[in-house]
């Protein structure tokens, strides 16, 4: 793990790995708000972090189990009050059932019981507008710090070029949330797992651009009488690890299929 400091704001930087795939995930913590809990897999690092950390509230990106994994932890032992989404509430408020690679990859993540965000949030020194851009997840918000002109956007970027999704996602609505956030005045990105990005809005403006491109790509072929199988074959020809560790659960069939429908 790695402590980084940027201005006032802190992260918490680790790298969870799974069948020689790894992957960077960060929590962060700003004027007393704690940004995401990260995976209970990593609890031997966080906790200590967290019992040193000054945090006042808590406010998860979406209910996935590497950003809300030691929310227990944090509400029993640090009677914190944790925010999200309405819609991820229920969720969270029963145990995760989890597919065995997420289970492996992350850990368990036990029930809480996390309170409704509204609009916008307030800190001490800090307004924060609450902006849903589901895609990813149907529950899952980006943070707009309107003093600093910072965007924490949870996994809404993590990196610009995808050649596959989950089948939980929807490549239609990753576009609809990227442009929402691109009305917002920001040079700062900051994502949960490629940390801070200096020159963030041009960043969300590749993946953006490279989305709508692959579904232009996608529906060409598809019109001209291609099956999902043929599309793959010609956009995504090149298989990945991850596809055989979650049992194509990650797949380039999943970005085919969200945005033909």
């Amino acid at each position: 793990m790695e402590l980084k400091t940027y201005e006032d704001l802190m992260q918490a930087e680790l790298t969870v790995s799974l069948g020689g795939q790894e992957l960077l995930v960060s929590v962060f913590l700003i004027d007393g708000l704690l940004i995401d809990t990260g995976p209970s897999k990593s609890a031997d690092y966080l906790v200590p972090v967290f019992e040193e950390w000054q945090m006042e509230h808590v406010i998860l990106t979406h209910h996935h189990e590497d950003h809300t994994g030691l929310a227990h932890w944090l509400e029993t032992n640090k009677q914190l009050d944790i925010y999200m989404h309405e819609s991820g509430i229920e969720i969270c408020q029963k145990k995760a059932k989890l597919p065995l690679y997420r289970h492996l990859f992350w850990g368990k993540r036990k029930p809480f019981h996390p309170k409704s965000l509204g609009n916008t949030f307030f800190t001490e020194h800090y307004s924060w507008e609450v902006i849903h851009t589901p895609g990813h997840a149907d529950d899952h918000i980006a943070l707009y710090n309107r003093e600093k002109e910072w965007l924490f956007g949870g996994d809404l970027f993590v990196n610009p070029k995808p050649k596959s999704m989950f089948k939980f996602e929807n490549v239609p609505e990753i576009i609809r949330s990227l442009r929402k956030v691109m009305t917002y005045e920001f040079d700062t990105y900051i994502c949960s797992h490629a940390g801070i990005i200096f020159d963030g809005k041009k960043a969300i403006k590749k993946k953006l651009d490279y989305l709508i491109s692959q579904q232009q790509a996608i529906l060409f072929l598809y019109n001209k009488g291609l099956s999902p199988k043929e599309i793959r074959k010609e956009l995504f020809p090149k298989k990945h690890p991850m596809h055989y560790l979650s049992f194509y659960e990650n797949s380039p069939m999943h970005f085919i299929q969200s945005v033909i429908g």
